[in-house]
């Protein structure tokens, strides 16, 4: 049996609204860019790929939403700072925090380097993403979408203990942040 499903933008409108995606350039990010555009949104989206971001704004074309995208490395805060500058004029109405790293590597393992490049992306910069688009919108509201992982709550994958901390930050940052 096929199932017939209704395009997006039949069942919602995202028109005249603008979203800012991380980590939009590949998987679950691309995906996100994908639907919001099919609702009709305007998208800025930001990924440390250029090329993957070329992609995919092309691939994105054909709803004729007004896509921008930014090269940006998240572990950075000047990064982060300097992206909300250019935004200056077109914040988003919804920001989508989806950027991270699943990099494996056993707990004794673990060095200084490495864990501070798991926080500084998984957590950190969700935390500056979140500031930033606070202070802008505050006196006009808005949406931030802060995914997260199982790995959070309930670690499934043995070799990810640095990436399960820099997860469960974020449910303390969603619990935790508001002005």
């Amino acid at each position: 049996m096929k199932a017939n499903y209704q395009p997006l933008n039949t069942l919602i409108s995202l028109n005249g609204k603008r979203v800012l995606i991380t980590g939009s350039g590949a998987s679950i990010g691309s995906a996100i860019a994908y639907r919001f555009a099919e609702a009709g949104a305007n998208l800025e989206l930001v990924d440390i790929n250029e090329q993957a971001l070329h992609v995919l704004k092309e691939n994105l074309a054909k709803f004729n939403v007004e896509i921008n995208t930014y090269k940006a490395d998240l572990s950075n805060k000047k990064d982060i700072d300097v992206l909300w500058e250019k935004l200056e004029g077109k914040e988003p109405d919804i920001l989508v925090n989806n950027a991270g790293i699943y990099p494996t590597k056993p707990f004794l393992d673990v060095d200084e380097s490495f864990l501070r490049k798991t926080m500084s992306i998984n957590l950190e910069s969700v935390f500056w993403m979140c500031q930033h688009m606070i202070k802008r919108r505050l006196k006009k509201g808005g949406v931030i979408i802060n995914v997260g992982s199982i790995e959070a709550v309930m670690p499934f994958k043995e070799e990810l203990c640095h990436y399960d901390i820099s997860k469960a930050g974020g449910n303390g940052l969603n619990k935790g942040s508001s002005p």
